[in-house]
């Protein structure tokens, strides 16, 4: 399947509350959707002070996962958080182990790599694309993209893979910019992918983009709107292209920040938050810490999304149905992976039909 302009590519640690987050959706918007998974390194136990599990016994379970929660419909996966000598028992490369566990259940895994990385794991991609088929995509900074000569750095590294250019999917992530001004980052991504025949050539071309805050510390209850820049800069930049130009596809981290996070859970005290995508931003109603004033507070949270006027109602997602019910006491005040999944959820299904709407206006 070619990723299109209609499409969304959100950017997914796997956690469960994300994963969870996709199983909920359903089977129309999940057609629209297309993770870029990144695999992440096993937890680290703090007390003992040694990862919670061997590379092998994480990984079983990931793949696993993988089979149940998205099944064969096409994926980006992207092992690249993981340290460079990481092997599995027997010595495979975790990229292509990955893919061997998933593969029998027919899923379309394409492998995602950039100009960066080892020998090993460039050769595990060319494996990969010679064992399926699918070939592979290229993801790469504004700052890569910007590059004088980056049509000819993506055809030497398609020589690597021994793919051709039209076999690679490339996405731009751009993390978490400097947004403003908005049109100035607007115009420089335009002149960007007009100035290489390389964004035309390849199978399919997608920004990322963040504004999420990278912690709620920054966010002040009981409740904040955080603008939804990334969704402005798409549409921005969407309006300045060229009739003939190629439209790229949208993408995000959803309710995340890009980095990965792995702290000591005994020292971290973390709020009381429900995110809530709507219009252009986010709501986040806020509470205190739940380790010392527990999860009923998060009634009181949902209190704030469902009495604001922006509010969506509860049958526009699962997760805005979840945030109604746990607000009447119908539903459990969860743990913070149930609202990891709310949010995710909610936030996929707000992106899916803001796209529908924005490519029929």
């Amino acid at each position: 399947m070619a990723i299109t302009a209609a499409d969304y590519v959100p950017v997914l640690k796997w956690r469960q509350g994300e994963y969870q987050a996709l199983w909920r959706l359903n089977d129309a918007q999940k057609a629209r959707i297309v993770p870029l998974i990144e695999v992440t390194p096993p937890d680290f136990d703090f007390e003992e002070w040694q990862p919670k599990k061997t590379i092998d016994e994480h990984f079983e379970k990931f793949a696993r996962r993988l089979r149940q929660k998205w099944g064969e419909r096409p994926e980006l996966l992207d092992a690249g958080l993981l340290h460079p000598a990481t092997r599995m028992i027997g010595g495979t490369h975790p990229l292509l182990w990955l893919m061997d566990q998933v593969r029998p259940n027919g899923a379309n895994l394409i492998p995602v790599t950039n100009f960066e990385r080892d020998p090993e794991y460039q050769n595990a991609v060319r494996v990969a694309h010679a064992v399926d088929g699918y070939g592979a995509a290229l993801r790469c900074s504004l700052e890569d993209a910007a590059e004088s000569d980056f049509a000819g750095s993506f055809e030497a590294l398609a020589e690597t893979l021994e793919l051709e250019v039209s076999d690679f999917d490339i996405v731009i992530d751009l993390k978490s910019p400097n947004f403003e001004p908005l049109d100035g980052l607007a115009t420089l991504l335009s002149n960007v992918l007009s100035a290489s025949p390389a964004f035309h050539a390849a199978r399919s071309l997608t920004i990322v983009a963040t504004a999420f805050p990278p912690s709620m510390a920054e966010v002040k209850g009981p409740i904040q709107f955080v603008s939804r820049r990334e969704w402005l800069l798409y549409k921005a930049l969407m309006g300045m292209l060229a009739l003939d130009a190629r439209r790229p596809t949208f993408g995000d981290y959803a309710i995340a920040s890009p980095e990965l996070l792995q702290g000591d859970m005994r020292l971290l005290k973390p709020s009381a938050t429900v995110r809530y995508a709507v219009d252009d931003g986010w709501i986040i109603a806020k509470g205190s810490n739940v380790r010392d004033n527990g999860y009923e507070q998060y009634r009181a949270c949902c209190g704030a999304v469902t009495g604001a006027a922006s509010y969506l109602g509860a049958s526009f997602s699962p997760g805005s149905d979840y945030i109604e019910r746990c607000r009447s006491g119908a539903a459990t005040t969860g743990n913070l992976t149930t609202w990891r999944w709310v949010g995710t959820n909610h936030h996929m299904t707000k992106v899916v039909h803001d796209l529908a709407s924005f490519h029929v206006s």
